[in-house]
């Protein structure tokens, strides 16, 4: 039996182990996976390499610790700072990051390969924006600005907005406040991705959009490219999805 695990904090609402256990099962593999509250990456790291599992997925906040935890980084998590995904690998943890990839995945399914190189703000300035800018960057994308309350982080991925955008991605808190002078510049916006799932409030609810995405499209394909990861093996997105949905979180609205 393999083992794998998602580890952070709060972890109560992930909806990983019921899509990645849902993965497992329908392509026969022997496999659980499971929701492991940690509010730090050293002593959980060493638990899980101890016990030997096969991998694991890292969320918040523990995605720029874990780059310390590992043996060894993809250019992907080099490049990030980050790492949301583990691989043992013959007695070494190799740590990994997914989030841009799928997140490019996910606009390309939710509306066109030219959403990409759209100008962009994103909102937020921790590792999931980070992964998204870097991403986006390597798709094209020129026109890309970024606001945050921590300013030094915030200019690292992209200038302070000056000028309409067409594409929002918030990487916020759902408690989080965007300035008005920032919200002035998505009067033309035509897509809102908020990183957000499972909460109340969303930090652009304001912002008005012919689409709006919460995160479960990202939560689905940077899921899927970790089990393709680990295992090499072609992921069952449908299977995967079906799972995250059953759930009872709202989906994608158009």
């Amino acid at each position: 039996m393999q083992r794998y695990a998602v580890i952070g904090s709060p972890i109560r609402h992930s909806l990983s182990p019921a899509m990645q256990q849902a993965a497992f099962d329908t392509l026969g593999i022997q496999a659980s996976y499971e929701a492991i509250e940690a509010a730090s990456a050293k002593p959980i790291f060493s638990q899980l390499r101890a016990a030997q599992y096969n991998g694991w997925n890292v969320t918040t906040p523990l995605k720029e610790e874990a780059v310390a935890c590992v043996d060894r980084l993809t250019d992907a998590a080099s490049r990030a700072n980050a790492v949301n995904v583990v691989r043992a690998e013959n007695g070494e943890l190799v740590g990994h990051n997914t989030d841009g990839a799928g997140f490019v995945q996910a606009v390309c399914e939710l509306w066109w390969v030219g959403a990409l190189t759209a100008p962009t703000l994103i909102l937020g300035s921790g590792p999931a924006a980070r992964a998204i800018a870097l991403a986006l960057r390597d798709a094209g994308a020129e026109r890309l600005s970024c606001w945050s309350r921590n300013k030094q982080r915030a200019i690292a991925i992209g200038p302070r907005p000056n000028e309409p955008v067409k594409l929002v991605v918030s990487a916020l808190p759902s408690g989080a406040t965007v300035p008005a002078e920032v919200l002035a510049l998505t009067q033309s916006v035509e897509m809102v991705f908020d990183l957000n799932y499972g909460t109340r409030r969303s930090p652009v609810e304001n912002i008005a959009a012919p689409r709006r995405y919460n995160g479960l499209p990202l939560l689905l394909h940077q899921g899927v490219l970790s089990f393709q990861w680990w295992t090499g093996m072609s992921a069952p997105t449908e299977a995967m999805r079906s799972a995250i949905y059953a759930s009872g979180e709202s989906g994608p609205i158009e």
